[in-house]
């Protein structure tokens, strides 16, 4: 697929400077919006801009812009003008529309709005005025809303005149005269239900919904667990407000699992997919803060080597099982920690409940501990012909192992209490601190049983 994008807009760039317009237009019309966006990646920015220049359809223009991050998105509608920005906004979806708005300056989003029909502005600006990552901030609010005092008959007109307007159709939502949501009908049900029986007759008054304030995670959880294609978006006082869609919660899902990875391996300030694209001075910046808490640490495990150097020169044979101890640890510690951010990301756990995984994750220490531990002991006693040090490595590699799955169930704990995004805790801490304990733990019991039973 690379190698295909890379030739076809080497294809583009020749055709756009021999002026082969048409042909430009139709490879672009023929392309998938995804495949558009795999496309700009290998075209100079000016490029990307004429494509768009040559382009009059605006609903197509906003249909390729969808799939664009907001940094390109920018630089195309600031090169199209404020006039075509304003026309192609009306195109996009509201959702759409105001994710682009909001990554704009507010002077630059209200000149654009200013443009815009007043309608259509106004229910952008509703959408603006919801804080990042809240169920309101990513809902459309085109959805296909009917009073419960219609027959179905009536109702399947209704749908006929408003669908042109909506996103989606599937579900038809019923609310009262209040535009309190009280019920939802599928289409399905709809087309096959009696023509003149009354819609309130065949509504499903149980609906799952999500508040407007809510975070979008909630949305994302109810939508997967219950295998939506959809869900309302309500007020506190029950008003209908609009839906989140299936393809807005694999967007939200996407950006959550990037800024998890990202978080994990010290990136976090780099956003999207501009990490890949970023520049070495910008990537370096982005990294180096959190290298320097394991620098930190690595300093402190240093200098704990440093006070036990006797014992190392006296039985040199325990610095041969220095990155066991610490790899070993380390391992788990993630095992431990990822298992936990994940469960937590995805609801699979509370809260609540994560002091009854911390103790089943230092259960399952003990017994990964005990495993290991037996079998370097076994190790170090054939290797070095000395019982005592292959009890101190299959000890010493128990407790750090017992220790490691703690902390990497503990952390996250931690983090969340203190309204820290707990996927940090996989990354440099846990491995700093098992670093740290692993250290402590070896060279301790080490001094005790040869300075008593060994020396």
């Amino acid at each position: 697929m690379e190698e295909k994008m890379k030739e076809l807009s080497e294809k583009i760039i020749r055709l756009l400077e021999e002026k082969k317009i048409q042909e430009v237009k139709e490879i672009i019309f023929d392309l998938y919006p995804t495949e558009f966006t795999e496309l700009t990646d290998y075209l100079p920015l000016e490029k990307t801009v004429e494509i768009f220049k040559l382009i009059k359809d605006d609903e197509k223009i906003a249909e390729l812009l969808s799939e664009l991050n907001s940094e390109l998105q920018a630089n195309i509608m600031d090169a199209l003008g404020k006039e075509k920005a304003s026309d192609i906004l009306e195109e996009m979806d509201t959702d759409e529309a105001a994710d682009f708005l909001g990554e704009i300056t507010p002077e630059e989003s209200r000149e654009l709005l200013d443009l815009m029909p007043k309608e259509e502005a106004k229910e952008i600006e509703e959408l603006l005025k919801y804080e990042e990552n809240t169920a309101g901030s990513i809902m459309n609010n085109e959805f296909v809303a009917l009073p419960e005092d219609l027959t179905a008959e009536e109702a399947i007109n209704k749908i006929r005149e408003l669908s042109p307007e909506a996103e989606m159709i599937y579900y038809i939502y019923i609310v009262d005269k209040r535009e309190k949501l009280i019920g939802v009908i599928s289409l399905r049900d709809l087309i096959m239900a009696n023509p003149k029986a009354k819609i309130s007759e065949i509504v499903e008054e149980d609906v799952v919904s999500v508040l407007d304030t809510e975070d979008q995670e909630t949305a994302a959880r109810i939508i997967a667990d219950y295998d939506f294609l959809a869900i309302p978006v309500i007020s506190r006082k029950g008003t209908l407000l609009g839906i989140i869609t299936v393809d807005d919660i694999i967007d939200v899902l996407e950006e959550e699992v990037t800024e998890d990875i990202h978080t994990m391996v010290g990136s976090s300030e780099v956003y999207e997919d501009k990490l890949i694209k970023a520049s070495p001075s910008t990537r370096a910046k982005a990294r180096i803060p959190w290298l320097f808490i394991c620098l930190f640490g690595d300093i402190i495990s240093g200098l704990i080597i440093k006070f036990n150097s006797g014992i190392l020169q006296s039985i040199i044979a325990m610095a041969f099982f220095i990155p066991v101890i610490l790899d070993m640890g380390g391992n788990v510690g993630s095992q431990s920690s990822t298992i936990t951010v994940r469960a937590l990301a995805t609801g699979q756990i509370e809260i609540d409940e994560l002091w009854k995984n911390i103790w089943a994750e230092v259960k399952v220490g003990c017994i990964i501990g005990l495993v290991a531990g037996v079998v370097m002991s076994f190790i170090a006693l054939l290797w070095q012909n000395n019982y005592l040090l292959g009890l101190l490595i299959g000890i010493s590699l128990g407790v750090t192992m017992i220790t490691a799955t703690t902390m990497g169930a503990l952390f996250p704990l931690i983090f969340t209490k203190i309204k820290i995004d707990p996927a940090i805790s996989a990354g440099p801490f846990i491995t700093t601190a098992i670093d740290v304990s692993g250290l402590l733990i070896y060279f301790s019991l080490g001094s005790f049983l040869f300075r008593h039973f060994g020396i």
